[in-house]
């Protein structure tokens, strides 16, 4: 039989023997549930810490091998992979919200057969980004600019392995929960790229170059020997058409939150130069390393978010998945962001004081994670595709970060203006996130069983396990 559920339109199935016992298991499996989801953010968030010091000692160490403004020219060229990504067009995008949604419905061959066809775009668009790249590094070797040439030519191979390892493999890692492995590919990673600082100290600026090759080989390689689905790259217009209607809303919203650091870390380029641009490259290491908690949490709900929506279609479910995770993971951060402030400048000095001008805006930087331990919020816009108003909650944030920096900079630019001005419009975009959450749980929900592509679910099969 059927009762009325909490939502309005919402039914929900009741077997007609239920009885006490029957709500007690479901309540022991909710409860195991919430350990599960504890167990797998301490896990991957382990495994990111480890990552973290193993990044943070070579990034101190990084900086007592080359100069500064060596080091901002590396990273500079390396920006322009993280404008690349547009030329997914979203489809990889829509392959991370797809595989846990059709999880969730039960449909076992719809998820292999989406994961196929999204591992043939990754690779054919991976190419492509590869040989432009070489082709702009064979023009610096013309020119007799060998520094130039080898860095893009790098970018070439970390452009492949980009759209491939990051946007497609790890992408089946969520699916199947595998975060263990998942973050110990991190781990060797950077122990990789900490063992190669050999090549950069013999090497210079060739040596940045070998360590980016070899730490991201080491990861790519273990991603694909371990990958949970092994399916043949297949070519299929119909589920890459299907993946791009879903994907290219969220990767439009998610490529402008990426491209808000990215802008952010160009205007550091274009306005204090090359060595503005490597002391900024130890402002980026400090914040990364204590957002890498609440990182880990939202890469572990985000896919169950996804499959409780395939299953209730309830907006208010997801927020009560992952209400209780953030206040707990905000509230631990206080601390340890107030002993990061107090601990920074000593440690900077002792270790590297060639970066000491960089330790306010370190400071400063790490009071993001604060903020982004709320970030689990705004994965309910993609979850249930409403990136009209992820779109709305960056516009303010654009908004206020740049009334901010504008602000900071009329004297001239100094380097603490671009933290503090992040800072600011990510607390303007988290605060329009919560509020526009709550006005989609007060929302009639949608029907759940034809998505808005016209895109039907299969019956389900074998509990929807891969």
């Amino acid at each position: 039989m059927t009762k009325k559920g909490d939502n309005p339109g919402q039914h929900v199935v009741v077997d007609a023997g239920s009885t006490p016992d029957a709500s007690m298991e479901a309540s022991t499996s909710s409860e195991s549930q919430r350990r599960s989801l504890w167990f797998l953010v301490g896990s991957l968030a382990g495994g990111n810490l480890v990552s973290a010091v193993l990044r943070l000692v070579g990034g101190v160490l990084l900086g007592r091998l080359v100069a500064p403004a060596t080091l901002g020219l590396f990273n500079g060229i390396g920006l322009v992979l993280g404008y690349a990504p547009f030329l997914q067009l979203g489809i990889l995008n829509g392959l991370n919200r797809e595989l846990p949604y059709f999880v969730g419905k039960g449909d076992r061959e719809r998820v292999r057969e989406l994961a196929s066809a999204a591992q043939a775009w990754g690779l054919a668009v991976g190419g492509i980004v590869c040989i432009a790249l070489l082709i702009v590094a064979g023009w610096y070797l013309a020119q007799g600019k060998f520094w130039q040439a080898a860095g893009w030519a790098t970018n070439a191979v970390l452009g492949l392995s980009l759209f491939y390892s990051t946007h497609y493999l790890e992408n089946t890692f969520r699916t199947s929960h595998d975060f263990a492995r998942l973050s110990l590919v991190g781990v060797v990673e950077n122990a990789a790229a900490l063992l190669m600082l050999g090549a950069v100290a013999v090497l210079n600026f060739y040596g940045l170059c070998v360590r980016a090759l070899v730490a991201a080989g080491v990861s790519t390689l273990l991603l694909y020997l371990w990958r949970p689905l092994r399916v043949k790259p297949k070519w299929s217009l119909v589920h890459l058409k299907h993946l791009l209607i879903i994907g290219a809303p969220i990767f439009a919203v998610g490529q402008l939150f990426a491209w808000w650091t990215l802008i952010n870390s160009t205007l550091v380029l274009k306005m204090v130069g090359t060595e503005g641009m490597g002391l900024y490259s130890m402002v980026l290491i400090a914040g990364s390393t204590l957002e890498l908690l609440p990182a880990a949490m939202t890469q572990v709900v985000y896919p169950r978010m996804a499959e409780e929506y395939g299953r209730s279609n309830s907006i208010p479910e997801l927020r009560r998945i992952i209400r209780r995770p953030m206040v707990f993971i905000a509230l631990g951060m206080v601390p340890v962001v107030a002993l990061a402030w107090i601990l920074v400048g000593p440690a900077v000095r002792l270790a590297v004081p060639a970066y000491a001008a960089a330790i306010p805006a370190m400071q400063w930087s790490l009071l993001m994670a604060l903020v982004h331990s709320f970030q689990p919020l705004s994965s309910v816009f993609n979850v249930a595709r409403r990136q009209d108003l992820y779109v709305a909650a960056l516009g303010i944030g654009f908004a206020i970060y740049g009334l901010f920096l504008w602000w900071l900079t009329r004297g001239g630019p100094v380097l603490t203006a671009f933290p503090q001005a992040m800072l600011a419009g990510r607390a303007a975009y988290m605060l329009a996130v919560w509020v526009f959450v709550r006005y989609l749980c007060n929302r009639r929900p949608r029907s759940p069983s034809v998505g808005g592509d016209g895109f039907e679910s299969r019956p389900a099969a074998s509990g929807g396990q891969l």
